[in-house]
């Protein structure tokens, strides 16, 4: 059955269930097209030889919730600098919900769609925005550059020595886990006091979730805003994170360790900052500098002779023997991001770290050999 029988078939489907009657056609039709797409990538996996799963039947406790994909049924009040209402349905059955606060883009922004989700016992609506471009622009208030180094010590370090402290949520809030945890395999599964403590569990992750989320937010909104060239290097938690277990014939063998460094690596929330870096650097008219870490090696090269230093993860010093020069690891690997950018040559794959050399800084701004965002505005 295609989305378009199921769809025609709605019409019998409200006469038989009056209660589907109050969400609306084109929540209805919004479900049915999730599951169209649903089974669309099914046989796309099959077709292609891959190991496909077969979508699974969502009941009401696994569904994640409706939408609403146009205007349509749905209506997001502003009161100023107080909050919003959103109202839902029409009538005496329509819904009223309060939110907090409000968007940055003025009357020019026209709601677009919602998600409604249910998670942990609490609903919470997603609201998409149609906004102009001009009303997405960022305001800089410094044009720096700045080279950085994530890390696990510090969350952040600069070029400059300037660095950015850790949180560490996860260990914060770790033995709170631990102890509810120890309590609920106490526990008969299935009993309602293994039902309650699961739902505290899965509040104290979504508490650490959100705290991780808001920093990552706060953070990288003022490294766009103060900065007019921002250079990083390319990460990627997933293999940076990966398990060294092993297999049963070639077992690993620092595991305990690789587990608590694994945990930390997550816990930092690498994956989140790149992406939302990218789209505020665009905002903002930033040059976002992505530098190839394989290629450069921005933790093993010194930035004053360029020759690659090996180190292991435990060594905090960058002590260069051919040349002498001494720094903070993370802020060494600031540097050489940052020199990464001056590059004059436009072919693909001479960047800098294909010359013995660096380049002097004095040099103007260069087109990167690496993933950057397009400017809007123009860099100095």
């Amino acid at each position: 059955m295609s989305y378009y029988d199921q769809q025609n078939a709605l019409p019998q489907i409200k006469a038989y269930r009056p209660e589907f009657v109050e969400l609306g056609g084109h929540a209805l039709q919004q479900t049915l097209r999730r599951l169209d797409r649903a089974f669309q990538s099914f046989f796309r996996r099959v077709k292609a030889g891959q190991t496909p799963g077969f979508p699974r039947f969502k009941s009401a406790k696994r569904f994640s919730g409706f939408a609403y994909p146009d205007p349509a049924g749905w209506k997001l009040m502003q009161h100023g600098g107080r909050g919003a209402t959103l109202r839902l349905g029409s009538g005496d059955a329509a819904l009223s919900i309060r939110a907090r606060g409000r968007h940055r883009f003025g009357a020019e922004a026209k709601p677009n769609d919602i998600t409604i989700m249910r998670r942990n016992g609490q609903s919470f609506v997603s609201v998409t925005l149609r906004v102009p471009e001009s009303a997405c622009v960022r305001q800089r208030t410094a044009d720096m550059r700045r080279g950085m180094d994530f890390g696990i010590t510090d969350w952040a370090a600069f070029d400059d020595g300037r660095t950015i402290d850790n949180p560490r949520w996860v260990r914060v809030d770790r033995p709170k886990l631990a102890a509810l945890q120890r309590q609920r395999a106490r526990k008969r599964k299935g009993s309602v006091r293994h039902k309650r403590l699961g739902h505290d569990i899965a509040r104290l992750h979504d508490r650490i979730a959100n705290l991780r989320r808001d920093f990552v937010h706060k953070k990288t909104r003022c490294m766009v805003q103060s900065c007019a060239v921002l250079a990083t290097e390319q990460l990627a938690p997933k293999t940076m994170s990966r398990s060294a277990r092993g297999t049963v014939e070639t077992p690993g063998r620092p595991v305990r360790q690789k587990a608590g460094l694994n945990r930390e690596i997550l816990s930092a929330g690498f994956g989140m900052a790149h992406p939302m870096l990218a789209y505020k650097a665009e905002e903002a008219g930033t040059r976002l500098h992505l530098s190839n870490t394989r290629q450069l090696k921005p933790s093993q090269r010194c930035s004053a002779c360029w020759e690659i230093v090996p180190k292991t993860l435990s060594q905090g010093m960058h002590i260069c023997p051919p040349c002498g020069h001494v720094m903070p690891r993370d802020r060494n690997s600031a540097m050489v991001v940052l020199i990464d950018p001056h590059n004059t040559q436009d072919t693909p794959g001479t960047g800098l770290a294909a010359r013995p050399k660096p380049l002097p800084r004095q040099r103007g701004k260069s087109r990167s050999v690496t993933r950057e965002t397009p400017a809007t505005t123009p860099c100095v």
